[in-house]
């Protein structure tokens, strides 16, 4: 199934009001702003794969993934991982996230990803993950949807904050992640530049 989110004016404008709202909830400066930058584009219309440039994310774009939506939202994939984001997860490469996580994981990326989808709105969710030592990381995602010219939502723009107590990269992999991945990809600390994709 295809989200193709309510273009009428009423529609467009509650988006608009919501946005402005969870602005003025979401503490991470980078976060807010590159919800802020979203938004001055939004309020001259649609939001669409071109409109999401280093530009709109500024220093943050290091810490931004583009993701692409694979069958209506039943699956979804990695299309550029900003440096900081691999530095601390490692590279997934365009493995499918139904592969790259581990089920209970994917479950919850999809539910919240749906809302965005649905509602053409951004939102924003924080996680706690363990590494298989058991040590904790806590991070927030706050996810910029982008259209295509159908007005169905095909690009999602995820923006991560990493809250200054849990500034430790675990030694051991995620349990997020598929029992697969785990053993071929190794700890999350491998890095690979990857920010110039998005130029």
């Amino acid at each position: 199934m295809m989200y193709a989110p309510d273009a009428s004016s009423d529609a467009v404008g509650h988006r608009l009001d919501f946005t402005k709202k969870l602005i003025g909830t979401i503490a991470p400066v980078r976060q807010r702003e590159a919800l802020q930058r979203w938004l001055e584009v939004a309020e001259k219309g649609r939001v669409t794969r071109k409109e999401l440039t280093p530009a709109m994310f500024g220093r943050t774009l290091q810490f931004v993934v583009l993701v692409d939506v694979l069958d209506g939202g039943k699956d979804y994939r990695h299309v550029i991982e900003g440096r900081e984001v691999i530095r601390w997860f490692g590279k997934a490469g365009d493995t499918p996230f139904s592969a790259l996580y581990a089920p209970q994981h994917f479950a919850q990326l999809k539910s919240f990803y749906l809302t965005v989808l649905m509602t053409g709105r951004p939102n924003v969710r924080h996680f706690m993950v363990h590494s298989l030592r058991d040590e904790e990381l806590a991070y927030s995602q706050l996810v910029l949807p982008a259209v295509n010219e159908e007005g169905v939502v095909t690009r999602l723009a995820v923006v991560f904050d990493f809250p200054d107590p849990f500034r430790r990269i675990p030694d051991g992999p995620l349990r997020m992640f598929s029992t697969w991945w785990q053993m071929q990809k190794g700890g999350a600390s491998e890095t690979i530049l990857g920010d110039h994709n998005w130029r």
